[in-house]
């Protein structure tokens, strides 16, 4: 069974430049991947793991760049043969065959977000210089007819948030996202399907500018304070349940609201009625309801 580490790469633009991290990684035998990660690492039979962390985070000390690490087995990345977590190596690749691995993983989301993608597949083994015009705009252009997206990991989540954090019911261009909160446009572009699809933002077209836009959470329904109206005697109390109370009797609820009296003179009425055989009680399941004799 064959361990590899994966090596995610934070750069800056006060540290060290891409050229000079991966000379880094190369003296410690670290291969250059698209996909999730930008690393990958080998674990040989008679090496700790613990060991190879420790030459990765010397290897990248001082470079002023930020990493996070992840391992696993072959038989780990089998169960998960088909998943959007691609590894594509580019080591003798050349650059044209590069691009059009990391298209097809792109596509290859797209169909799992349950876009038809045909055209596009098509397009990208006819004419890449097109498909890329094309890819460019395809994602925004099917946001609105995307299903629910469910395989939502704990990034996306924070992804999501922070980006609807920023949208407010004015709306936001795709480029003012994406400088506000440093995220490339693909993870901009899906975290946007995501809250569509869960109702949280919507895209409206805006003169010649296309912004998405905060959908407010529905205001919460204020119950009126039940009016009341006292009776000005006892007799007009009773009066005025006796004729609300249908043939076919009256829950206590609708009785109470519909009698508009207040609590005291409403008890004492019903009692007097009960003791007078005007009316009657029939309790069940806690439920009261009234009827007339």
């Amino acid at each position: 069974m064959m361990i590899r580490t994966y090596i995610r790469i934070e750069l800056s633009s006060e540290g060290e430049s891409p050229k000079q991290v991966i000379e880094r990684m190369r003296r410690i035998g670290a291969v250059p991947v698209v996909g999730d990660y930008d690393f990958e690492l080998s674990l040989g039979d008679d090496e700790r793991i613990f060991d190879r962390l420790e030459e990765i985070h010397h290897a990248l000390r001082g470079s002023s760049v930020r990493y996070t690490v992840t391992t696993r087995t072959n038989a780990e990345d089998e169960s998960i043969e088909g998943d959007r977590h691609q590894i594509i190596h580019y080591v003798d690749q050349k650059p044209i065959e590069l691009k059009k691995a990391v298209y097809k993983a792109k596509i290859e989301r797209w169909r799992e977000m349950g876009l038809d993608v045909a055209e596009l597949e098509m397009l990208l083994e006819r004419d890449l210089d097109k498909f890329k015009e094309a890819s460019k705009e395809y994602l925004r252009t099917h946001l609105d007819n995307l299903s629910v997206i469910s395989d939502k990991r704990p990034p996306d989540n924070r992804i999501d948030g922070e980006i609807l954090a920023l949208l407010d019911e004015n709306g936001k261009t795709l480029s003012e996202i994406e400088f506000a909160t440093g995220y490339f446009e693909d993870q901009v572009t899906y975290s946007l399907g995501r809250l569509i699809s869960a109702g949280s933002a919507t895209r409206v077209q805006r003169d010649s500018a296309e912004v998405f836009c905060l959908v407010p959470p529905p205001e919460l329904k204020v119950r009126k304070a039940l009016e009341v109206v006292p009776a000005k005697d006892d007799f007009e109390a009773q009066t005025r349940i006796v004729d609300i109370i249908p043939k076919y009797g009256i829950s206590s609820r609708d009785l109470v609201r519909t009698a508009r009296l207040p609590r005291e003179q409403f008890v004492k009425a019903i009692e007097v009625l009960t003791k007078k055989g005007e009316i009657r009680v029939v309790r069940k399941d806690k439920k009261e309801t009234y009827y007339r004799r």
